[in-house]
């Protein structure tokens, strides 16, 4: 079983990463937009929810070389990544709800 560092599937890299575009505006041009990191995890998190799936399947049939528990924690990274991108979607809906309320 292998250990995944605890920082590994961050939706943004750190902020000392970008260097600033010319333009003086503060934005980061090396950062990626939102809709591809949101695509990106979601494609992550679809992959690991069909792991996750078939790791169980195994550990239930009884195959060799897939224990009961890599079954669970797979199972538990796939759900922990699926509340992290629902909560994500939440908050962006919550933010163009907001932004849509706004007097023009």
């Amino acid at each position: 079983m292998t250990v995944n560092s605890i920082n590994q599937g961050l939706l943004m890299p750190p902020l000392s990463s970008g260097k600033a575009v010319p333009g003086g505006d503060g934005a980061v041009g090396t950062w990626e937009d939102f809709s591809v990191v949101l695509a990106r995890q979601i494609k992550e998190t679809d992959r690991m929810q069909k792991d996750a799936g078939e790791l169980s399947k195994r550990a239930m049939l009884g195959n060799a070389g897939v224990s009961l528990h890599e079954a669970q924690i797979a199972t538990a990274e796939a759900d922990l990544h699926l509340r992290l991108l629902l909560q994500v979607r939440n908050k962006a809906l919550e933010s163009y709800k907001e932004i849509m309320s706004m007097p023009v």
